[in-house]
């Protein structure tokens, strides 16, 4: 058993003279002696003790700073601020945007709808059953023998060569081509193109410059219809329409990362009542605000027309727009991303929720205005992209050097098989 020590004998022990008791536990305020040898271990296992810190970090809060001296000013973040046109510039824009409007022959290149289907026209849709082209691309071509192959290729085998003959050349020929008459589906949506009408109604005045853009998705049959629609008054930037549209047809692929619609999205805007019913009403709603005169403006605005079934002659394309500047007849692309980075200097399409209709019409907007306002910084731009591309050429076309020359592996010499004895 422990020593036991009389309590009244600690009452009068001064503090810290008192020996530990025999079970070698000191109770506090007891004085210990350490040996020299103790110390020196317990230092170096402080020094050498691997540092414990937390599996997550908390924040350190920084003392609050006395009131005399005067708090950082802090920068606003600002995500999107849409320019202002003042009203005695409007006169000036329209003017510019009524210069920069395409010609028919232009517009026909990308694949706009620059009148109204004709018959003739429909009927130039339709396919050989032999050699599969169209009617109005081998009139453009004065081809009247057909080239073709007897047994077709099977897409689901994965087939590069045709089984009639292991080549890709057509290996038989007709003096005329044969052709199928074209589908229901088609005649019925090539007929439903129709120009842009005058307002009925008076009290609807139409506007003058407008900014379109539309959100499709893919339903049954491989075609493509219109999910959303938004246009802008490029003037004032007010928001003239803003509907989600419900297909008429069954969605196969809704197409989220770039059209940012689901169906989840669609029904709750339906109980939000922010739909319309089909592509129809989509475009009833945006013919209520524009008439023929109006400068419809737009990024690749040939598939949002097409969608819509509508024919419209009063465009200003900003990919045409920036191509033209760049280098007549150009075929390279500027997308409206990569133009807002290059000329706003703003960053666009960053949601990983796909795009925003109405954000796309926006900028669709301010690239626009900021071209036709500062004509010389637009040339700059031009200038500077034409200079990418004469670079981008000089490097594919410029001669083997001698370097070059050495790495190109020499073929193997061919080395004749001697006939067995």
């Amino acid at each position: 058993m422990d020593q036991q020590v009389p309590r009244a004998e600690l009452a009068f022990r001064p503090k810290g003279s008192f020996t530990a008791p025999v079970s070698g536990i000191p109770r506090p305020g007891d004085q210990v002696v350490v040996s020299t040898e103790e110390k020196k271990h317990a230092t170096q296992r402080k020094k050498y003790a691997p540092k414990r810190r937390p599996k997550y970090a908390r924040p350190t809060i920084e003392p609050v700073e006395s009131s005399s001296k005067e708090a950082p000013e802090q920068k606003e973040i600002v995500v999107h601020e849409w320019s202002d046109i003042p009203g005695p510039l409007h006169e000036a824009v329209i003017a510019s945007l009524k210069e920069a409007c395409h010609d028919i022959d232009t517009l026909a290149r990308p694949g706009y709808k620059v009148r109204e289907m004709t018959q003739e026209d429909l009927e130039g849709y339709a396919k050989c059953m032999n050699c599969g082209e169209r009617k109005r691309v081998l009139d453009t071509k004065s081809k009247t023998d057909c080239f073709y192959h007897p047994v077709k290729r099977k897409h689901q085998k994965k087939q590069y060569r045709y089984p009639c003959c292991g080549k890709k050349q057509a290996c038989a020929s007709l003096p005329a081509h044969v052709y199928a008459p074209v589908q229901d589906f088609l005649m019925q949506n090539w007929r439903n193109y129709q120009l842009t009408p005058s307002p009925v109604s008076e009290i609807c005045r139409p506007r003058r410059v407008v900014a379109l853009d539309c959100e499709m998705v893919e339903v049954e049959g491989g075609s493509a219809e219109v999910a959303q629609i938004c246009a802008v008054d490029i003037l004032t930037g007010e928001v003239i329409v803003d509907k989600y549209v419900i297909p008429s047809k069954t969605v196969t692929d809704w197409r989220t990362p770039w059209s940012g619609m689901s169906q989840k999205l669609l029904e709750e805007m339906k109980e939000a009542g922010k739909t319309v019913d089909g592509w129809e009403e989509a475009r009833k709603a945006l013919w209520a605000h524009i008439d023929p005169d109006t400068i419809i403006v737009g990024q690749s605005l040939q598939h949002d027309l097409d969608i819509m079934r509508m024919v419209h002659l009063s465009v200003v394309d900003t990919a045409i727009f920036s191509r033209e500047a760049v280098v007549k007849g150009c075929k390279q692309n500027w997308g409206l991303q990569r133009l807002c980075k290059q000329m706003l200097d703003r960053d666009i399409q960053q949601s990983r929720r796909g795009h925003d209709c109405l954000e796309d019409t926006m900028a669709t907007r301010e690239v626009v205005l900021w071209c036709v306002r500062h004509p010389d910084k637009f040339q700059e731009w031009a200038v500077s992209q034409r200079e990418l591309m004469k670079k981008a050429d000089s490097h594919w076309k410029r001669k083997p050097q001698e370097s070059d020359k050495a790495q190109v592996k020499q073929p193997r010499e061919s080395v004749s098989q001697v006939p067995a004895e």
